[in-house]
């Protein structure tokens, strides 16, 4: 162009060297964690991955991968109620995490309305209750025609806030697991990873600046959302964040989820 001439810039991690070649695999006898491991091994990335219960064996249903790795890692760490993330320190060095979210930490920053000193531009709370909270499932071991029993109620995800989903309906919500697994750790990882991603009912959308954060608000950590009321602050998991920069500023669109919410006081005051 010429002066004046607008550019975009894409930016991506590594993973992206994972999405570039299909393949074709059989896998026997390993968990899906053995699985994910040797496929993170071969792309140099420090390791970081939670043992996992679902396993595949030669004498009963293998696991076939017909896909990139990425997306057939990401498909695992979904099966299991995990994620698969990229981070990187401040020497380059490059961790491929695959595991369920760390939510029992420390937040990295607070996000602030209604309150002194606000950070936020804008904030938009949406909830769904009519989520399930229960799995039912069973199957037939195929080899001695037990039953496998995959049904579940238990979250395995700490709960941020005061009441999880269950606690709030007050009730019964299920929902049927069908899956072709025929062991019992894979079964009961599928209803585990079917609970885990349906935990999720609160979500949070809000916009920020780094500069009134103080910092960039990064994806797979906790913040502290305060001034939202008394049922709507506290700890909440940042599930992704856009960056968009320009010449006058650097501005985060940030999408939270959270999997409970506070007793409300009843005051009506924001809570700091």
């Amino acid at each position: 162009g010429g002066a004046g001439s607008p550019f975009a810039v894409l930016g991506s991690d590594t993973a992206v060297v994972m999405d570039r070649e299909t393949r074709t695999a059989q896998w026997a006898d390993v968990t899906d964690s053995d699985v994910v491991s040797a496929i993170l091994a071969n792309y140099g990335y420090r390791v970081d991955v939670e043992t996992t219960a679902a396993g595949h064996f030669t004498d009963k249903h293998t696991l076939l991968q017909r896909d990139s790795d990425l997306r057939f890692v990401q498909r695992l760490a979904r099966r299991n109620g995990f994620h698969f993330w990229i981070t990187c320190d401040d020497q380059g060095v490059e961790t491929a995490h695959f595991r369920r979210p760390v939510l029992d930490g420390e937040p990295v920053a607070d996000l602030t309305i209604n309150l002194d000193n606000p950070n936020l531009e804008a904030l938009d709370i949406r909830w769904d209750v009519e989520r399930p909270t229960s799995v039912v499932s069973a199957q037939l071991d195929l080899n001695s025609l037990d039953v496998i029993d995959g049904s579940t109620a238990i979250s395995a995800q700490t709960v941020l806030g005061d009441l999880g989903l269950p606690a709030i309906t007050g009730d019964t919500r299920s929902i049927h697991l069908l899956a072709p697994a025929d062991d019992a750790g894979d079964l009961q990882a599928r209803a585990g990873g079917l609970l885990a991603e349906a935990d999720w009912f609160v979500q949070v959308t809000c916009q920020a600046s780094v500069h009134n954060v103080g910092i960039p608000v990064r994806a797979h950590t906790l913040v502290n959302l305060r001034g939202a009321g008394s049922r709507h602050s506290g700890k909440y998991f940042v599930a992704g964040v856009r960056h968009v920069i320009n010449a006058a500023a650097h501005t985060m669109e940030i999408t939270l989820v959270r999997n409970g919410w506070l007793a409300s006081g009843g005051s009506g005051l924001p809570l700091v």
